[in-house]
């Protein structure tokens, strides 16, 4: 799950920006989740517990500055350092696609069915794993995240039939996603990129995936069905 919201309380001088990194990696490291852009807030208190954090993720959510079921989403950890003990609060996001849990595993599993060389490796495999479900689940279009071994992109369209999806894409998809690539700040070439296309109606829901290994020497993955006919003649089914 990605977070909404990280909250640090703190007693006596505030965290300077070495501490609150050292926070945020802390609790990114026992949760297994990347905190690095979630917007940050300090909070100084007399006396820091998890308690009180609760009270002003609840405070904040009657003030409207935070949703109002953010209280239920929200984890508390007590962590210490050398300005002394800190308690970070972290609002996860709501999951408003949860049902891409499920779509992506099986996905993938048809792809690697087919033996295309991209799902050996290890980017592919994280793309099943916390955190990078969550963030397709939560993150909105053209937004990006960066992990080890992989940047995931996802867009979104309130379609699921290819053609009007196409139309969608002007120039083609090749053209229409170096913007998206761009936008989400994924640089090809320097690491492998999957590009997930969430799709979903009242009726119907689907995804489509474009995997570009950093070596472009390899076969790479392109969403077939959303391919221009321009494309489709240079290309194979599977890359």
């Amino acid at each position: 799950m990605t977070a909404e919201r990280v909250l640090i309380l703190y007693q006596g001088a505030k965290p300077g920006i070495g501490e609150l990194q050292q926070l945020v990696e802390t609790v990114s490291r026992e949760t297994d989740r990347d905190l690095g852009w979630t917007k940050l807030d300090t909070y100084e208190q007399a006396d820091p517990t998890e308690r009180g954090a609760l009270f002003l993720v609840a405070r904040l959510a009657d003030e409207k500055a935070l949703a109002t079921d953010s209280l239920g989403r929200t984890t508390t950890y007590t962590v210490e350092t050398s300005g002394g003990r800190r308690v970070v609060a972290v609002v996860w996001a709501r999951e408003i696609r949860a049902w891409v849990r499920q779509a992506i595993p099986l996905h993938l599993a048809r792809v690697a069915h087919a033996g295309l060389s991209v799902a050996r490796r290890a980017g592919w495999a994280r793309l099943t794993r916390e955190p990078a479900l969550s963030f397709v689940a939560s993150t909105r279009d053209g937004t990006g995240m960066r992990f080890d071994d992989v940047h995931v992109v996802v867009s979104l369209f309130a379609e699921t039939r290819p053609r009007r999806i196409r139309k969608l894409m002007p120039g083609g998809y090749l053209h229409w996603v170096d913007d998206v690539f761009a936008r989400a700040g994924a640089p090809l070439g320097e690491i492998d990129i999957a590009h997930w296309i969430v799709c979903s109606t009242k009726a119907a829901k689907t995804v489509h995936l474009a995997y570009l290994p950093q070596d472009r020497r390899q076969t790479l993955l392109l969403p077939w069905e959303l391919l221009s006919r321009a494309e489709k003649r240079n290309g194979s089914k599977l890359g």
